[in-house]
């Protein structure tokens, strides 16, 4: 039986929140023209730490519209302060 790479996530009642399966994903690429950044600026921000991403099946950074959505906030965090 092969296994699914795609995960289904439950809330406590065993719901279906999401499934990755149909959440749309962006590379570091896409995602940086979304933020309106450098690829070499959000890598630099990836490498400090400041934002965490999750991986694909060969380790390179993607996003998600939640992910970007985070991102923006703190961004305008910064611009504030």
């Amino acid at each position: 039986m092969p296994i699914s790479p795609f995960k289904i996530h439950l809330d406590k009642n065993c719901k279906a929140l999401y499934s990755d399966a149909v959440m749309k994903r962006y590379s570091l690429s896409e995602a940086a023209k979304r933020l309106g950044l450098t690829r070499q600026g959000l890598y630099y921000w990836i490498k400090k730490g400041w934002v965490k991403p999750k991986r694909d099946y060969r380790n390179y950074p993607v996003f998600t519209d939640e992910d970007i959505q985070k991102i923006k906030k703190w961004q305008s965090t910064l611009v504030e302060s």
